[in-house]
């Protein structure tokens, strides 16, 4: 339940000091690229096991996931506010699982992980696209559409995730955030459409 935890610890940091890590992106930056490459070395301490287990990552990318579907509260005003942040640190630190595992295979003492290795690769543009000089050269459309990737992100690691997990508790834990997800998503999506079906018909 390390996931939980650290999602606990984020989403109390993001709601009461949301300024803090756009305030502090580039330090924070430094500091999580220096912290996961000693995580990499190191990756027999148990204190890095967030790191090496990929937790942390999947802490940070689920609350990007929210962002785009919760409603109008003052929490998701705050994501929105570091959300670009979020999506940095959330590559640089899920970036020790990938190289480690992805070592492992290779040795052959890891069978190949299809989903991980495809969101990862998909990761990496979005994670490069994501800082605002490379954002400054590209179209407004053409950003967006590289942005819907995500979205394939979201679902090829949940299937990992649900896959590879061999616990019985932490299984049911992604599936239900999952579902979590899943609700507030569709609840906006029907509650859109709605608004928009009511806007047309006092159009005509």
């Amino acid at each position: 339940m390390i996931t939980l935890i650290i999602l606990i610890l984020l989403s109390t940091l993001i709601y009461f000091k949301p300024k803090f890590i756009k305030k502090n992106k580039t330090l924070l930056y430094i500091i999580f690229t220096v912290v996961s490459i000693i995580a990499f070395i190191f990756n027999d301490i148990f204190i890095f096991t967030p790191w090496i287990k990929g937790f942390l990552g999947l802490a940070i990318f689920y609350l990007v996931m929210l962002t785009g579907a919760l409603p109008n509260w003052q929490f998701k005003k705050n994501l929105m506010t570091t959300r670009t942040e979020l999506s940095i640190i959330g590559f640089i630190v899920i970036t020790p699982h990938a190289i480690y595992y992805l070592i492992e295979i290779i040795k052959g003492t890891q069978s190949i992980t299809y989903f991980a290795i495809a969101a990862y690769l998909i990761m990496i543009p979005l994670f490069i696209t994501s800082f605002i000089t490379i954002r400054k050269k590209m179209s407004n459309k053409t950003w967006k559409n590289l942005q819907k990737l995500a979205y394939i992100v979201y679902l090829l690691l949940f299937i990992h995730i649900i896959i590879h997990y061999s616990l019985p508790l932490n299984r049911i834990f992604y599936i239900l955030i999952l579902i979590i997800y899943i609700g507030f998503k569709g609840y906006k999506i029907v509650n859109n459409y709605k608004t928009k079906k009511q806007g047309s018909l006092n159009l005509s």
